[in-house]
This record gives structure tokens, C-alpha cells and sequence, in this order.
């Protein structure tokens, strides 16, 4: 059931699709994720027999953040729509705040459609959190059928109240199946707004009703003006997939008293409202990567097909014994359960994606904002040093070049700062030329060449070829790995640095190799992390970015960084750059978290 919080004024409400098995229902909820999740930011919950048909339900979380003042989350859910599941179906539906009532417009499933109509209105009826007077949504589906009923014998069917709109779809091509999304959501919020009297005085419900519709459709044709919408099978989903219980004899339904439509179905009344359940469940997509963890106790998945077919058998079952009701409905709570922390989850993740966003805002204003007084200290002391000013004692003079020292190490940690920062908002704009490494090379040493001259370093460059590669890319990847060559060389020697390059296998190989202090065998997985260094670099100035910083950038070619190490010998790094290099997609943060306006 969908809940109220005034002084957030978040409206948080459960919209249910309805209807016979192997309907349409899955499928329509599909493509609304389609519309909301293009990038599938947010997966689909499903739970499926093997056969693909829906066994519990399906779950989305949609977040259509602010409007008309109100915050507002949606969670949307199917029902199984097998006769077998009717008890399954009535706990799906409690607490519904609105239902899409998805009909097989085949005129061969007629008396399927009107029983499960009528299912759905004694659920409603008799569950707790609902009543037969919440908004209601028909979508007539499979139209592209042939034997199909009329949308005006289907009303004459189905519309049994006048309110109740009807919206003619083929699912599988995405036709209609918004548009009923758009007319059941924004009724609920009118409702909703109504019903708490949350408008009161300044806000009218249908207002905030007809801004839900409008930002709708505008989510809709962003989507579909950027391309065209996916097909189904390549919307890729979190799934549960469980055995089909073995196959018992029938239970026969009771026959009806009369000619009308009722069907009395037996009610199993729940053991205990308020019985909280330890789950154990760890949901994986279809690539097996984890999705979601929701306690310490993990099962595997033959373990939780394992259960749920337990469950299933004693679904079958029926429904005179109190073991076999308790185990019911423990099953369907816990999976319920299961998919509200799913939900819950995603609003953190969406609040977390627009917090670190707001970060990385913060910080390219911030490094560019110290630019500037850093470079009127290091204009000063230099101006100083250089005598200027007039000569300086040498007790002054050495202060001023230990400050000029500390002014060069703040801006390479400010330059550091604002190229991770760039990477990570603003991606990687790579535009790939054939670049001399020679001359690229040449300007990378002059503009260390203080560096090198005060350490004494030797450096050695053997004859380079020309690649094709970004030139700005590649000289802040020289710059980073000499840099580091130079301030982690050996205390006791001469600091040596040999550039190499290797052809074969499609790529070039760029090595930099040195004899300084090595790394630890303890640090080298975290090596390429931001602001992470080596156990062994104490009393050494580093940001701890420029690793990161090679790795991002060497990536953004299609190629890779790997390397060799002996403490107290010296590193070598390899760029592994492709003779032609591909464009790596960037993968930006999430534009669900900006469009939710948490």
C-alpha cells in the first residue's frame, strides 16, 4: 500500500496490472521500463516459472521526482494470471492504489478475461489497504490479433463503472501500453492529493494530476526522439527463474449460483499481520552479477529454486490445512518484502548518484578557484627569488625556494584534481591523430626538466614511432608516469628512466621503466584507485591521483595499463595502445538521479 508523508510531502502509491495469464501484463510493464530506464539504471524484478509466465509477480520502482511540489514514487507490480495463483493474485493487490486491467482481447479467452475481472473486484473488495473504487485502467491488448472482440463489445464487458477509461494496445510493440500507464498514474495522484487533502488551499489535485500526465509524456518523447524504442527481449531484467511444480490433479472450481459472472473463490485469511520474515534471498541478473543482498544469509540459487518449488507444491495444495496457509503466505510476504527493500534501495542509489554529482560540481569550481591565488604566490616568490626585489640573505632566499617548492607541489595536486574531476563529469573527449612520440616526448621533458636536473635523473628514449592517439591524452599520461618515475627513484643512486616501445598483437606496447623503490606486492591491486599510494612512499610528496589518471585515460583509447614491480629495483609501466584505437563509451553518472529532482 502506497503511503502519505505530509511533511516531505512525498506521495509514494502501488499501481497493480491485472489480468489473465500469458495477457500481456509482463510485457506492458516491460515497456514501461523501457521508457523510464532506457539504460536500464533501474532493472525489472521478475520471479518466472520456466516457461516465462509471471509465478509471483514483477516489480518496478519508478521515480518521477517533483511535481506540482510533491515528490512522487511508484511502484509498480503484476499479478500471476493462472486460475492456480488466485491466492498468489490477492496479496499482490493489497494495498493497491490503482490497477491496469490488461484484457486478451481474443473473443476465444472471453470467459477468462471475466473471470479474472471479476477476481480482481472481490480482491479488492475483501483485501485489506484496497476498495473497488480506486482508479481503474483497461488496456484491451493484443489488437494486431485476427478473431478479436470490438473495443465496444469489450466495454460492453468490462466497463463496469462509468469512470473507467479503456486504451486499445499491442504490448509487444510498445503500442497504447503508455498511455494506460499515463491515465492510471496520474489518477492515482489525483486521488491520492484528494483523498489526504494535501491541495488543500493552494494546490488543486487535478493540477498536479495533469502535471504528472505532462511530465510523462515529455520522459516519453526524449526517449523516443533520441532513438527508437528497444525491442523487448533486449531489455534485460533481474530475474528469479524456479522449476514449474509437478502437475497435479485439477481443483475444480465451484460452480456459480446464478448466471452472473461471480465465481466465490476460497479466502486463506493470513496467520499474523505484522510477522516480520528473515529473508535470505540474494537476487542475480541474467549475467549472474549480483543485484541486490538483503541479509548476512545468502542461499545459492539451486537452494532458492529449491524453496520456492517446495512453495509451489504447496500452493497446489488445497487450502484446508493451517501448515500449508502459514507457508503461503510467508512466501509471497517475503517476496513482497523483498521487492519494497528493492525499491527502497534504488531511491538511495538515486540520491547518491545526484549527491556525488553535486561533488565533482563543487570540485572543478573549488581547484579552479585555487588556480588563481596559487599562481599570484608563485609569480611573488619567484619575482623574490630571482632577486628582483633586491638580493635576499641566504637563510631567506632558501625559504623563499622551499615555498616556490611547496607552490609547485599544490599545483600539481590542483591540476591533478580538476583532470579526475573532468574524467568523471565530463568524460573523455578524445580526438585521435597520428602523434610523433619523439617530439611528444621532447615536450614532456622540458617542461620536467627542472625536476630532472635538480634529481640528476638519466633519461633514456629509444627510437618511437608515430601512433594514432589523442596528443593531449598522451602527454598527461608521459607527464604522470615520469613524474612519478622521477620522485620515487632511488635515494642511493642515480635515477635512471628508459623509454621503449613494443609493436605486436595489434598494439603498441609503451613502456617507462625505472630503477626507484618499487611497490609493495600488498599495494599493487589498489595501485590505480584515486588517492591511493604505496606503503613504501612515506616523506614523499604525491597526490595519488596520477595513476588513476593514466589508467582513465589509457582506457578512453580501448587500450590498457599493466605493470611489473620489484622493491628496491624499480617499476616498469606498459601502455598497451591499439594501432587503432576505439572511442571508450563514458559512462556518465545516471540522468534518472537529475530528471527525479530528489
Amino acid at each position: 500500500m502506497g503511503f502519505i508523508n505530509v511533511a516531505e510531502r512525498t506521495i509514494s502509491a502501488k499501481l497493480v496490472y491485472y489480468g489473465v495469464g500469458v495477457g500481456g501484463k509482463t510485457t506492458s510493464l516491460q515497456q514501461v521500463h523501457g521508457i523510464f530506464c532506457p539504460r536500464n539504471e533501474v532493472q525489472l524484478v521478475s520471479i518466472n516459472t520456466e516457461e516465462d509466465s509471471t509465478l509471483l509477480f514483477d516489480f518496478l520502482p519508478i521515480n518521477l521526482g517533483r511535481v506540482g511540489g510533491f515528490k512522487i514514487r511508484i511502484q509498480g507490480f503484476t499479478v500471476p494470471g493462472q486460475p492456480k495463483y488466485r491466492q498468489m493474485r490477492k496479496y499482490v493487490l493489497q494495498g493497491a492504489d490503482a490497477v491496469v486491467f490488461v484484457v486478451d482481447s481474443q473473443r476465444s479467452r472471453l470467459q477468462e478475461n471475466l473471470e479474472s475481472l471479476q477476481s480482481m473486484r472481490d480482491n479488492l473488495r475483501t483485501s485489506s489497504g484496497t476498495s473497488e473504487d480506486i482508479p481503474i485502467v483497461l488496456q484491451y491488448n493484443k489488437r494486431d490479433l485476427a478473431d478479436i472482440l470490438s473495443e465496444e463489445e469489450l466495454d460492453a464487458q468490462f466497463r463496469f463503472r462509468p469512470d473507467i477509461e479503456s486504451f486499445p494496445s499491442v504490448a509487444t510493440e510498445g503500442q497504447g501500453v503508455f498511455e494506460a500507464f499515463v491515465q492510471a498514474t496520474s489518477l492515482l495522484v489525483e486521488r491520492k492529493v484528494e483523498l489526504y487533502g494535501l491541495g488543500r488551499g493552494a494546490t488543486d489535485p487535478k493540477e498536479v494530476a495533469e502535471g504528472v500526465r505532462q511530465k510523462l509524456w515529455d520522459i516519453c518523447d526524449d526517449v523516443r526522439r533520441a532513438r527508437a524504442v528497444r525491442p523487448i527481449e533486449q531489455l534485460p531484467q533481474t530475474r528469479l527463474a524456479v522449476p514449474e511444480p509437478e502437475p497435479e490433479a485439477p481443483v475444480a472450481e465451484p460452480e456459480p449460483a446464478d448466471e452472473s459472472i461471480a465465481l466465490p473463490t476460497p479466502a486463506v485469511t493470513p496467520p499474523g499481520g505484522d510477522e516480520e520474515f528473515d529473508l535470505r534471498y540474494e537476487l542475480r541478473d541474467v549475467s549472474g552479477s549480483t543485484a541486490m543482498r538483503v541479509s548476512d544469509e545468502v542461499f545459492s540459487d539451486a537452494d532458492l529454486a529449491h524453496d520456492l518449488a517446495i512453495d509451489l507444491q504447496a500452493m497446489q495444495q488445497p487450502a484446508t490445512v493451517e501448515h500449508d496457509s502459514s507457508l503461503l503466505d510467508r512466501t509471497v510476504q517475503s517476496n513482497l518484502e523483498l521487492a519494497r527493500r528493492y525499491g527502497d534501495l534504488d531511491e538511495q542509489r538515486l540520491l547518491l548518484e545526484r549527491k556525488v554529482q553535486e561533488l565533482v560540481d563543487v570540485a572543478q569550481q573549488t581547484v579552479h578557484d585555487l588556480n588563481r591565488p596559487l599562481s599570484a604566490i608563485r609569480l611573488m616568490l619567484s619575482t623574490l627569488d630571482k632577486g628582483y626585489l633586491g638580493e635576499l640573505a641566504t637563510p631567506v632566499q632558501q625559504a623563499v625556494q622551499n615555498g616556490l617548492q611547496a607552490v609547485h607541489q599544490m599545483e600539481r595536486l590542483v591540476r591533478d584534481l580538476l583532470d579526475s574531476s573532468r574524467l568523471d563529469h565530463d568524460g573523455m573527449h578524445l580526438e585521435f591523430v597520428d602523434c610523433d612520440l619523439t617530439l611528444l616526448l621532447g615536450d614532456v621533458l622540458r617542461a620536467l626538466r627542472y625536476e630532472i636536473e635538480e634529481r640528476g635523473v638519466h633519461v633514456r628514449v629509444e627510437p618511437m614511432p608515430t601512433i594514432r592517439a589523442d596528443a593531449w591524452a598522451l602527454t598527461k599520461v608521459f607527464m604522470n608516469l615520469l613524474g612519478n618515475a622521477i620522485a620515487y627513484g632511488p635515494a642511493d643512486a642515480t635515477p635512471v628512466i628508459r623509454i621503449y616501445v613494443e609493436d605486436g598483437d595489434g598494439e603498441w606496447r609503451v613502456c617507462v621503466r625505472d630503477n626507484g623503490i618499487g611497490i609493495p606486492e600488498q599495494d599493487r591491486p589498489r595501485l590505480f584507485r584515486r588517492f591511493e599510494r604505496g606503503s613504501n612512499t612515506g616523506g614523499i610528496s604525491g597526490t595519488g591521483l596520477g595513476l588513476h589518471i593514466v589508467k582513465e585515460l589509457v582506457q578512453g583509447h580501448g587500450g590498457r595499463v599493466s605493470f611489473e614491480s620489484t622493491v628496491g629495483s624499480g617499476t616498469t609501466f606498459v601502455l598497451h595502445m591499439p594501432h587503432a584505437p576505439e572511442r571508450a563509451p563514458h559512462s556518465r553518472l545516471s540522468t534518472t538521479a537529475a530528471d527525479s529532482d530528489l
